[in-house]
C-alpha cells in the first residue's frame, strides 16, 4: 500500500483556530474516519473510495487530492491556498555597467 503523497491542504479542524496540513491519501483518510465534521453524503462516499484507490495504487494522488479538497468544501473545513504574487527576480540595476576596456 502506498501512501500516495500529494501537495498540501489546510484542513480546519474540530478545535477551533486550529488548522490541519495533510500532505497525503493516507493522512486524508485518517482525517476523514477520525475528526470529519459532516455526515456521510455522496460526495464522501465518493471521496472515500477515491482514497482507498489511491492507497492501492489505482488512481493517482493528484485525483485522490482533488476529491478530498471537494468533500472538505462541502463540509465547510477547507482553507483556500493564499494568493501568490508575482514572481520576484533578480533587481533590475538603473544605472549603466562599466565600459569594458581593451577588449
Amino acid at each position: 500500500m502506498e501512501e500516495g503523497p500529494f501537495k498540501e491542504v489546510r484542513i480546519m479542524t474540530g478545535q477551533p483556530g486550529r488548522m490541519r496540513v495533510v500532505t497525503s491519501a493516507l493522512q486524508a483518510a485518517e482525517m476523514i474516519l477520525t475528526d470529519w465534521p459532516a455526515d456521510d453524503s455522496e460526495v464522501l462516499s465518493a471521496t472515500k473510495h477515491a482514497l482507498l484507490a489511491c492507497l492501492e495504487g489505482d488512481l493517482s494522488p493528484g485525483a485522490a487530492r482533488f476529491a478530498f479538497i471537494q468533500a472538505a468544501k462541502e463540509a465547510g473545513n477547507y482553507v483556500d491556498e493564499p494568493e501568490r504574487g508575482p514572481p520576484i527576480g533578480k533587481p533590475f540595476r538603473w544605472h549603466r555597467s562599466k565600459s569594458r576596456r581593451g577588449a
